[in-house]
């Protein structure tokens, strides 16, 4: 057991879009899994986190690809606990390439909630052992407030959307922002992402997306539910 958990990663073709590149899709699902593994690494399964009822939701993320990861890249992705500050525990990524170029990096935020009542819990009840480990990464996170923006979509959470946690997976608001980006952005890849999850969407749930352009390559867009609540809000920028 290692406080940084290093594993290889090869890009394969279904985890790239159109630009034959790494998409952020498939960075998020690789995060989650690679996270998993290294709580599993000290006997800590989702498993074992239901019956325990504390489980990490993610809570923000901020994500930086600093040259392009074209398919076929052989690669090793690394993750590891950061700190604990308020209720959001740290956890930082770093993906390279074999000769130890930095391609992409993410800093996260968690926070630990009671899976049955949906409820936030304090870092203070959490029955695990941590290991912050002090290795900074460049994207900082920062907790969005964005202003009105025009509606420009509406979307219905589908069942193949649903993660073991029961809401819309962190890897499917990817897809909305490549799906709902305005029409200048369409077809081109997200180079850097700001992201806040504020509450969950779930099954056949509607969400009302709203997006402006803020500049040449980037746009804000968020997401309601259908009562009023944010489900998340979102600044990327992408490649020129």
């Amino acid at each position: 057991m290692k406080p940084i958990l290093t594993v290889p990663h090869r890009v394969n073709f279904y985890n790239c879009g159109q630009d034959r590149t790494l998409s952020l899709r498939s960075y998020l699902a690789w995060s989650g899994d690679l996270a998993n593994r290294h709580l599993e690494e000290r006997g800590i399964t989702w498993e074992k986190m239901q019956q325990e009822r504390q489980v990490f939701l993610l809570s923000r993320l901020a994500w930086r690809r600093f040259a392009p990861i074209p398919y076929g890249t052989e690669c090793r992705f690394s993750t590891w606990e950061y700190q604990v500050r308020g209720a959001l525990f740290h956890r930082n990524f770093s993906l390279e390439d074999g000769e130890g170029h930095v391609l992409a990096q993410s800093a996260t935020g968690w926070i630990m909630v009671d899976p049955v009542e949906r409820r936030i819990l304090r870092p203070g009840t959490c029955g695990y052992p941590l290991w912050p480990t002090q290795v900074e990464v460049t994207p900082q996170m920062k907790r969005l407030r964005l202003p009105e923006l025009p509606q420009v979509a509406e979307h219905l959470v589908r069942p193949s959307e649903i993660d073991l946690n029961g809401h819309l997976g962190n890897q499917y608001h990817a897809d909305l922002l490549l799906d709902y980006v305005p029409e200048p952005l369409r077809g081109r890849s997200i180079v850097a992402a700001q992201m806040t999850f504020d509450h969950e969407a779930l099954e056949g749930e509607r969400i009302s997306l709203f997006a402006r352009m803020t500049g040449e390559r980037s746009c804000a867009m968020y997401g309601l539910l259908s009562d009023g609540r944010r489900c998340f809000d979102a600044e990327i920028e992408v490649d020129g």
